[in-house]
């Protein structure tokens, strides 16, 4: 009995951990409620001023724009003027995120950031083919917001998040498509026989050349955005967009010429049209590659949380939660349950062990939570950022805490009813008090346990598996098996008539 209650305080430990990392990672809405909670602080908020300020400043020259509206004999002025509105810049970003328009610009960065999460997870290889397998958080138009704060030209801001919205989402798509078909194309040509191609071969050709198609349809529509905002952009910026449109220009002429090539593959397969075709998509592959990884279509206004090499860690450790989340509070609750039926002869004192195990197994919980915080602040980079990494931690962590609180609530009620049970002096008394209820109102006993659960259960901090929900059950069924068992003892040692009545 020691041993099966030690155990499964243990265990109880890495359940509650278990579960709050399981909703804290792949819950969509307690991963945006947690953001917002993160936003709304203000040490958070001042950190993050900075980094948006940070991110503006790297793509716009804030100097050469000065120079350029400054007379000549006072344009060496333009460095401490520069300097001087990047603090104002850092008080405008300030004031913004402290507003819910710019916050719900967050929020919804991070809302499809995590269903991209768990679109992977859930299915790595449709994820993969569309995307190209990397997580990002999409914080672009957070800064466009801040640009247009600090005076930018709405037009422009909004021109250019054109440009990037139609080289992250649809012509991104087509490429990453067009790179798998290339590949799986290739590997096929290399054992395709001079003279002859198969069934199989052949579709996979007429898939790319659509394919193609619409890739040099989604490059053109690129390109007259690109040359509609070229001339309305920072330098800075202006080169990117112009280094971009030598990449399109350059990957759409390939594209005609492999289309031209797979068509001679279709009607005459020969070696010598074989190995030009495989030439020329070795090149276009190459090119697209180096397409998909420049910073433009990265943009700086995107943040890669997960890259595709590391898919197949994230998705065992996912794995190993979710099956943890549900293996573990069942588990636990069993061993619980089976400890107190092996103490024949002596239940109420298994009981209240088994509620001391519980009771203890939170404190660690809490402890850790302590413990892992002080060390999580101490990693910050500076004393001015520890406030803000505080202040994410405990309101990340918070999850933890409600769960081992809620937890607490079972321990407590584990060692009350242990205690009500006993042959004491106060316990006999209380006894003695609800005997005329417990014995002679039993509708009105149960409805008020059964109130008084479905009060607990209003704090439940979330419900992610079958396994918690089996747990409700069985505890259910605990506390009404505890409750007759009072009622059975109350009445035998009260019965009607008597002076306990």
């Amino acid at each position: 009995m020691w041993t099966l209650i030690a155990l499964a305080s243990v265990l109880l430990v890495f359940s509650i951990s278990a579960n709050w990392v399981q909703r804290t990672l792949l819950n969509t809405d307690e991963v945006v409620a947690t953001t917002d909670a993160i936003v709304d602080e203000e040490d958070v908020q001042e950190q993050l001023s900075i980094f948006l300020v940070d991110q503006l400043y790297a793509n716009v020259d804030v100097q050469a724009q000065i120079e350029q509206q400054l007379p000549d004999p006072v344009q060496p002025l333009a460095a401490p003027i520069g300097a001087a509105a990047r603090q104002l810049a850092n008080e405008v970003a300030r004031r913004a995120l402290a507003s819910p328009e710019f916050q719900d610009l967050i929020s919804a960065a991070i809302r499809r950031s995590h269903e991209r999460f768990v679109g992977l997870i859930r299915d790595e290889g449709t994820y993969v083919a569309t995307t190209g397998g990397d997580v990002t958080i999409d914080y672009g138009s957070a800064v466009a917001d801040l640009a247009i704060r600090l005076g930018l030209d709405p037009e422009t801001v909004s021109a250019v998040q054109g440009v990037v919205q139609d080289l992250s989402t649809n012509l991104r798509e087509r490429l990453s498509e067009a790179q798998a078909r290339i590949e799986s194309l290739r590997a096929g040509l290399e054992q395709a026989q001079a003279g002859e191609l198969s069934s199989e071969l052949r579709e996979r050709l007429q898939a790319l050349d659509a394919n193609a198609a619409q890739a040099q349809s989604r490059i053109a529509g690129l390109e007259a955005r690109v040359e509609g905002v070229e001339d309305r952009v920072p330098d800075q910026l202006e080169g990117r967009l112009s280094d971009l449109k030598r990449l399109l220009a350059d990957l759409d002429a390939r594209l005609t010429g492999l289309e031209q090539r797979s068509d001679a593959v279709l009607d005459d397969p020969s070696q010598a049209n074989v190995d030009a075709l495989d030439d020329s998509l070795a090149t276009l592959e190459a090119r697209i590659a180096t397409l998909l990884d420049r910073q433009v279509v990265q943009n700086p206004g995107e943040f890669v949380v997960i890259e595709s090499d590391q898919l197949d860690g994230v998705q065992s450790l996912v794995q190993a939660l979710r099956n943890l989340g549900f293996v573990l509070p069942l588990l636990v609750l069993l061993l619980y349950a089976a400890a107190l039926y092996l103490a024949k002869g002596w239940r109420r004192e298994a009981l209240i062990r088994a509620g001391g195990g519980i009771l203890a197994a939170t404190v660690i919980a809490l402890l850790a939570r302590r413990l892992i915080g002080n060390e999580v602040t101490s990693l910050a980079g500076s004393e001015a950022v520890e406030p803000a990494v505080a202040s994410v931690w405990d309101i990340l962590s918070g999850g933890l805490r409600e769960r081992a609180l809620f937890v607490l609530v079972i321990g407590l009620g584990f060692v009350a009813g242990g205690l009500l049970a006993g042959p004491g002096r106060h316990a006999t008394a209380v006894r003695s008090f609800l005997a005329p209820y417990l014995r002679d109102h039993p509708v009105a006993v149960y409805s008020v346990v059964a109130g008084l659960f479905l009060l607990w259960l209003a704090f439940i901090p979330g419900i992610d598996n079958l396994g918690q929900v089996l747990v409700i059950v069985l505890l259910a069924a605990l506390a009404t098996v505890g409750v007759e068992a009072l009622r059975r003892q109350t009445a035998r040692e009260f019965p009607s008539g008597s002076s306990g009545s």
